[in-house]
């Protein structure tokens, strides 16, 4: 899309949802603010396009907080591929890392560690996953603070800023934790909140993912899901969306055995349908709250 004097037109609609964020129940605030960062990255594309020099890049780090299942990961890789089509990342895979295997014996090793992590994600987008339990080393994780600080400043001076970090986790030991270290948290343009889902939610995302597998629901299908996902959100009470992902994981299983069992040959509706026999009476939940336990459809 051109403007009238034929200079290239930023494309509002995706500044406004990045990566299709905003369909997905319950990350419309996310998207919003996503959508404003993207928007000074996209601008400054465009000034490099038009031959304008840019010596001091925007940085392209992000800190996400919320609980296990309200969208991290979604979100990062929706980022992922809006850097790279905006030709700043080569590659633009999401890499996660979880925080603890950062976190070597010795002082010497944690640099190491860290080095190579960010060596491994040149060209990509580095999500490091836990990072507020960083907060609980002796040191309150500085050390750690200071090592991602090089690589960050290493990879803007010299790699072209090849390196995007992620730290994701919750909200108020990394909060604490990047008052520590001010120098780091400037190289992190925005701190996301992800509030979690309500119940109304999660079956409107049962829905989506359900979808997205292959599935059709049909309208009791659906209500007797929202049912036993509200219950399940009131005695859960965290806004997980992998509660949402628990009951498709089981309503797919009931599903499969069904039309494997079926003496007759079934038509292409009947294998991709979900009704409400389909649909179990309550989640099951291996370890409550099954926080490591994200299921094959998130």
């Amino acid at each position: 899309m051109t403007a009238p004097d034929g200079a290239p037109r930023l494309d509002q609609h995706r500044e406004q949802d990045p990566g299709g964020l905003a369909g997905l129940p319950g990350l419309e605030m996310v998207a919003g603010q996503l959508g404003e960062r993207i928007a000074v990255l996209r601008a400054e594309q465009a000034r490099r396009r038009a031959g304008l020099a840019v010596t001091r890049p925007a940085w392209k780090n992000l800190v996400f907080t919320g609980g296990p299942g309200s969208g991290k990961t979604r979100a990062a890789r929706a980022v992922a591929r809006i850097y790279t089509g905006l030709g700043l990342l080569s590659f633009g895979h999401l890499r996660e890392i979880a925080a603890a295997g950062l976190a070597g014996t010795t002082l010497q090793e944690t640099g190491t560690l860290v080095a190579e992590a960010a060596r491994r994600a040149g060209g990509d987008l580095l999500m490091i996953n836990d990072a507020h339990t960083w907060y609980r080393l002796p040191d309150r994780g500085r050390h750690l603070l200071r090592c991602l600080y090089k690589e960050l400043t290493g990879s803007r001076d010299h790699s072209a800023g090849q390196l995007a970090v992620i730290l994701a986790g919750k909200a108020g030991p990394l909060h604490d934790m990047l008052r520590t270290s001010p120098a780091l948290a400037a190289r992190f343009s925005a701190v996301i909140d992800f509030p979690g889902y309500t119940a109304r939610q999660l079956a409107v995302i049962f829905a989506t993912l359900a979808g997205e597998a292959g599935f059709s629901l049909t309208p009791e299908g659906a209500r007797k899901a929202a049912g036993v996902l509200a219950q399940a959100e009131a005695g859960h009470g965290s806004g997980n969306a992998r509660l949402a992902v628990r009951l498709l994981d089981q309503a797919t299983v009931s599903q499969a055995r069904r039309i494997t069992t079926a003496t007759q040959l079934q038509d292409p509706a009947t294998l991709s349908t979900i009704d409400a026999a389909g649909i179990p009476g309550h989640v099951h939940l291996h370890h409550p709250p099954a926080d490591d336990w994200p299921g094959q459809y998130l």
